[in-house]
């Protein structure tokens, strides 16, 4: 196997000699002999597998650690239908060389310096020169732009991967634009430049040091606050910038999860806030639904209905013709 291959691309009899991301280890206790075993969750930008080593296994764990990218030569196989990767004791190394550990996590299918071009020309787009300056501060800031490309935009749910939170703020500004000529009496600039910043916080709210996480801040504040937070602080460094307009922009971050158990403080009490809050929560759940759906296709299990989803209360219908592709896919490699 080589290197440019994925873990999305293993099956059983996968002679494997590639790199991962060392994600979870755990040295666990044998069931019918003493001693313990070494199971290691390896992963790159497809996806995860475990991995395990049956002997010497506490010698063969001081050797790396987590978030550390190894070098593993195995065999995949399978276990209660899932599959596993077996390796001997000098099957794993610690990589000498330097890599960028956002290489393997999970991350965007599309070009995330492509998509950042599309959002940065969409700001530039914003007439109302107070709007534009703050958007445009942010977007043009090195530090806060190589953040905003990296960051995901959940740990579970969805965009859960290196280039969501970019991915999904185009996809809401996009659907903000598509909103603006149907409803062309609504404040386009005001809800263009809210579209752009309502998850700004989510930069400070998630770490991918070696799987992706809530940091502290995140998790004791929440990204709606730190955003209103980074938006406010940055408004006010603008002498003259309209009071109101302030307060509506503030507003737009504060309100787009609606008011109650996602989080806004408020719900959205005028109608470009209205408009933010659904365009937010359509392009959220519509890829979280496609996300599992994708997820549950390619576990390549018989009849057209998937296991039960508990994040969305139900079963999906699976497409056969999908079914058949994967299937196909799967006997090709």
């Amino acid at each position: 196997m080589s290197e440019s291959e994925k873990v999305k691309d293993l099956k059983t009899g996968s002679i494997v000699d590639a790199t991962f991301l060392v994600m979870e280890k755990e040295l666990r206790e044998f069931v019918a002999k003493p001693g313990h075993y070494l199971q290691v969750k390896l992963g790159d930008s497809t996806g995860s597998i475990w991995a395990r080593c049956w002997d010497r296994a506490e010698a063969v764990a001081a050797t790396f650690e987590l978030g550390d990218i190894v070098r593993v030569r195995g065999v995949v196989d399978s276990f209660k239908g899932r599959l596993q990767l077996i390796f001997e004791p000098n099957g794993l190394e610690r990589s000498a060389r330097t890599y960028d550990v956002t290489d393997y996590l999970p991350r965007t299918t599309r070009n995330i310096d492509q998509m950042f071009a599309e959002l940065l020309a969409k700001a530039e787009r914003v007439e109302n020169e107070y709007l534009k300056s703050v958007v445009l501060s942010f977007l043009t800031d090195s530090s806060c732009a190589q953040a905003f490309k990296k960051a995901p935009a959940a740990k579970i749910h969805h965009h859960n991967y290196i280039g969501g939170l970019l991915e999904h703020t185009l996809s809401v500004v996009t659907l903000c634009e598509t909103i603006t000529s149907l409803y062309p009496e609504l404040d386009r600039d005001l809800l263009l430049a809210g579209a752009i910043l309502h998850d700004l916080g989510k930069t400070a709210t998630y770490e991918y040091t070696f799987r992706i996480d809530v940091t502290d801040e995140g998790g004791l504040v929440n990204h709606i606050v730190l955003g209103y937070q980074m938006v406010d602080d940055r408004i006010r460094r603008y002498k003259g910038f309209p009071d109101e307009l302030r307060l509506r922009l503030l507003h737009l971050i504060l309100s787009h999860h609606n008011y109650g158990e996602w989080g806004s403080p408020v719900r959205p009490l005028f109608a470009e806030a209205e408009a933010l809050c659904y365009a937010d929560l359509l392009d959220s759940q519509l890829q979280e639904f496609l996300q599992l759906q994708r997820h549950e296709e390619g576990k390549g299990k018989d009849g057209v209905w998937s296991d039960f989803i508990r994040s969305l209360d139900r079963f999906l219908y699976l497409s056969p013709e999908k079914k058949r592709t994967e299937a196909q896919k799967r006997e090709r490699t």
